[in-house]
Formats: C-alpha cells, structure tokens, sequence
C-alpha cells in the first residue's frame, strides 16, 4: 500500500464547503521532491523561452542552440573561453566557432586581459547586456505569477528552502559564484 503524505495548506479555504484545503500526494523523499522541483522549473523556464523567442527580435533571432548556450553562460559572463566550455559542454573548437558567431553579430564582445595578454575575457555587448536584462525580467514576472497565489508564510518556506538550494549549489566545487 502506497503511503501518503498530507499537507495543510494554512489559512486556503474550499469555496463551496468552507473546509481547510490540504494536499494529498504520495509520500517522496527529498531528493525526489527537489528533482521534480528542478524539472517543472525548467520546463517553465524553456516553455518561456520557446514562446519569448517567438514574439522579439535581436538576441533571440540566432539558432535554437546558441541561444540555449548564451542563456546558460549568461550569469557567468565577463569569463574566459575555458569558462564557456566547462559551463557549455563545448570542445575548445566548438566554444571558439560559438564566441566567434556571437562575435560577429555583435552579441558578444572579446576584451584583453590587462594582465595575461594570452587570456581573452569574453563579455556582453552593452546592448546583448540590455536585451538579455529584458528577458529575464520577462521570465521573472512570468515565474513569479506561478506563485502569486501564495501565502506569505509559503513564500517565506520558498525563501528559505531557495536559500539552502542555493547555498549548497554555491558550494560545489569549481564554482565561484
């Protein structure tokens, strides 16, 4: 027999019956939970992005794949090529092939480094910076209306559940964040 867990959802009150709302789902352990926490949030993240892509121009009229990968060193940025590829998954071949494209269309920008000739910093365009700023604004009120209903006891559980997330994320190593 498959146990179930309850959940309360304090202060929520059925409409027509005036009964406390709860939450029955089959009992899961944290790690499932976070895993399923992760994927809907992609999901929505991707569904955005898909539909965004859609309806604007600039940035998002590049190809499907390097829009995904300019999404995914995005908070990265200014970084060197190295950077780029342990975030991308890139070979140093298709990292350069994929910093010269954006390059060119002016999305991304190479800057010497002062102190290691050798060493090239990849950044933003002022422009890509700005762009990139208005989708995820727009990415942001459309999560955030996920969560509107919310009360401010469950935003303050989020807040803190989101903290130890991300904390321990912080905290593996190779990551300087």
């Amino acid at each position: 027999m498959e146990k179930k867990n309850t959940i309360h959802l304090s202060g929520k009150k059925d409409a027509a019956s005036g009964k406390e709302l709860c939450v029955t789902n089959p009992v899961q352990g944290p790690v499932e939970v976070f895993k399923k926490m992760c994927r809907l949030l992609e999901t929505y993240r991707h569904k955005f992005l898909c539909e965004d892509r859609k309806h604007s121009s600039g940035i998002v009229s590049i190809p499907q794949q390097q829009y995904t990968h300019l999404m995914m060193i995005r908070f990265a940025l200014p970084c060197n090529l190295s950077k780029i590829m342990e975030i991308t998954g890139l070979t140093s071949a298709g990292a350069s092939l994929f910093v010269n494209k954006l390059v060119q269309k002016e999305i991304l920008i190479r800057i010497e480094d002062p102190k290691d000739r050798r060493n090239v910093i990849i950044s933003l365009s002022p422009a890509a910076k700005e762009e990139i700023g208005e989708i995820d604004n727009r990415l942001n009120r459309y999560l955030c209306k996920h969560f509107e209903s919310c009360t401010e006891e469950e935003l303050l559980i989020l807040q803190k559940a989101s903290l130890i997330v991300c904390s321990k994320l912080n905290a593996l190593p190779g990551n300087k964040d």
